[in-house]
């Protein structure tokens, strides 16, 4: 079997297992990718002392000095089979910081991703930096294809939205950006795939709005979480 467990929360189905084994295993493919992938990340230097990380990473210790951190999946290693599973006419938005969204774009071009428009999400709040303070974070809106419009063609680039922490995920994201992105490029019913699940707010995102979701998450702790959280909302809707 290609994962350790598989829950089904109503519309969503919730695999714990790495995404690159779960995806060639599943027998539907998705409408749309939502999604916030691990990507690489610098410590912050030598701000607070040696190999200590600022913001929501502060007080945990790596010792690399503002060195990027590594992590197990990079963007060509994603963006090939996240266009495998996805059907033929498919948006995707992908998400990432300053210094991951020129790599991500070019990986994901590489795969036969097509790049709409860069958007940006103003979170409202700043994190301390030397060289401007950072408050956005990016997403970039892709497709693969034949390219369809987005149901609110009033949207514009950058969306505000101030964020209550849900969860202790150091990564969490809005469940109402997500909603955001879901209801742009997608119709009720249909499939939306996040392949980095994280907390769940992609999927719980996908829940309120009508849709069916797929989710993979590698940790078991944030599986944990994110089940609770599809668990909690199915209850109320009930």
């Amino acid at each position: 079997m290609s994962w350790s467990r598989h829950e089904r929360i109503g519309p969503v189905d919730l695999y714990l297992g790495d995404c690159r084994e779960v995806l060639p295993a599943l027998l539907e493919k998705a409408d749309l990718l939502v999604t916030d992938p691990p990507y690489r990340l610098t410590s912050g230097g030598r701000a607070k002392g040696p190999g200590t990380m600022s913001g929501i990473f502060s007080g945990a210790v790596y010792d690399n000095s503002g060195a990027m951190m590594d992590v197990l999946i990079g963007w060509p290693g994603m963006a090939g089979p996240l266009f495998e599973a996805c059907r033929a006419d498919c948006d995707a938005y992908v998400m990432a910081d300053a210094k991951n969204v020129f790599p991500a774009q070019a990986a994901f071009a590489g795969a036969c991703w097509k790049l709409h428009n860069l958007l940006v999400w103003d979170k409202g709040r700043c994190t301390a930096n030397r060289w401007y303070m950072k408050n956005c974070e990016f997403v970039l809106y892709l497709w693969k294809g034949r390219a369809r419009r987005i149901n609110r063609c009033g949207s514009g680039q950058m969306h505000r939205l101030s964020h209550v922490k849900r969860t202790a995920h150091p990564a969490e994201k809005p469940v109402e950006v997500m909603e955001r992105f879901i209801l742009n490029s997608s119709q009720p019913g249909e499939i939306v795939l996040d392949p980095f699940a994280g907390s769940g707010a992609t999927l719980l995102a996908a829940m309120r709005t009508g849709r069916r979701a797929i989710g993979v998450e590698s940790d078991p702790r944030w599986f944990g979480a994110a089940l609770e959280r599809l668990e909690q909302q199915a209850a109320e809707a009930a």
